[in-house]
C-alpha cells in the first residue's frame, strides 16, 4: 500500500509502496524529480519488494531547501531515509544521482545488496567542455517551454506529457541550485574516491546517449566495480533517459537484478538463522 513518511527534524518525505523484505530505492537526476521514475515501477515484476522514491534537495517539492549540494549531502540525505526503511535495499541511481548512491552503498554495505546505475555518470564527473555545459547552464531560470525544447531534441522518443510534466518541474528549480548542480556532476566527487562496493552492480545506458556513451560506461565506470559481479547493458532506441524513453524495457531488466538480490537476501537470511 503506498504511504509518504518524513524523516524527522528534516524536509526529506519518502513515498513508499509495495511490501517485501528488501526497499528498492530509486534516485532521480538533475532537474527531475521522484515520479520521474514511475512508468518503470509500474512495469516492474516479482514481489517480495518495497519502492521508495524521494526528491533530491533543491529539486521537485524541494526547491526550498538549502546546500550545501554535493555529493556529500544527497548521499547523506539518502541514508537518512534507507535507515528509516531498515531494510537491506538496492539502489537505482539515474545520471547525477549514479554517484549519490554509490556513496550510499559503500557508507551501508551490511545493508546494501545491488546497485542500478542508468545513464550514470561517472563519480569523476562528465568533463564535458565549457560550450557544452553552458547550454546546460542556459537552463536556469528557463521557462518550461524552452527546458521542454531541449529535452525533447535530447530524448526524442520520449513521450511528450511527460517531458511537459517535467521540464515544468525543472522550471520551478532556482536557478543558482541549476548552476551549482549541473558542475556539480560535471567536475565530479573533489576527492575521487576510489571504488568501494563489492557486491552486483548493473549498468544500464542508452544507445544514442551522447553524454555518457559505452566508451565513458566502459573506461569510468565499469573499471569502479568487480568484473564478475557487474553487468552491463545497452538500451536500444533511447538516449540519456531510458527510464522515459524505454520504461519496459529499463523495468524488466531491473525485475530481472532484483529477482537475483532477493535470491541473495534468502540465502543471508537462512545463514543468519
Amino acid at each position: 500500500m503506498a504511504a509518504s513518511a518524513k524523516i524527522p527534524n528534516s524536509d526529506i518525505v519518502f513515498h513508499r509502496d509495495g511490501a517485501g523484505d528488501i526497499a528498492v530505492v530509486f534516485m532521480h537526476g538533475w532537474i527531475d524529480d521522484l515520479h520521474v521514475w514511475n512508468p518503470v515501477i509500474a512495469e516492474l515484476s516479482g514481489s517480495g519488494f518495497e519502492t521508495v522514491q524521494f526528491d533530491l534537495a533543491g529539486f521537485g517539492n524541494r526547491t526550498q531547501a538549502n546546500g550545501p549540494f554535493t555529493f556529500d549531502r544527497f548521499a547523506a540525505d539518502l541514508l537518512a531515509v534507507v535507515d528509516a526503511v531498515d531494510k537491506p535495499f538496492v539502489l537505482v541511481g539515474h545520471s547525477m544521482a549514479a554517484p549519490i548512491v554509490e556513496l550510499a552503498a559503500e557508507a551501508r554495505s551490511e545493508r546494501a545488496l545491488g546497485l542500478v546505475l542508468l545513464a550514470p555518470i561517472p563519480m569523476a564527473g562528465a568533463r564535458l567542455p565549457d560550450e557544452i555545459i553552458e547550454s546546460f547552464h542556459s537552463l536556469a531560470g528557463a521557462d518550461a517551454s524552452v527546458i521542454q525544447a531541449v529535452r525533447q531534441q535530447a530524448g526524442p522518443s520520449a513521450p511528450e506529457a511527460e517531458l511537459a510534466r517535467i521540464a515544468a518541474v525543472a522550471a520551478k528549480v532556482r536557478p543558482e541550485v541549476v548552476l551549482a548542480t549541473a558542475d556539480l556532476w560535471n567536475n565530479g566527487h573533489p576527492v575521487q574516491r576510489p571504488g568501494g562496493f563489492s557486491k552486483r552492480v548493473l549498468i544500464l545506458s542508452g544507445s544514442d546517449d551522447p553524454i555518457v556513451t559505452s566508451e565513458v560506461v566502459a573506461s569510468q565506470v565499469v573499471t569502479r566495480f568487480e568484473a564478475e559481479r557487474t553487468t552491463t547493458t545497452e538500451i536500444e532506441k533511447c538516449s540519456h533517459w531510458p527510464h522515459i524513453e524505454q520504461p519496459s524495457l529499463v523495468a524488466a531488466q531491473i525485475s530481472r537484478f532484483l529477482a537475483g538480490s532477493l535470491a541473495t537476501e534468502a540465502v543471508r537470511a537462512d545463514a543468519r538463522h
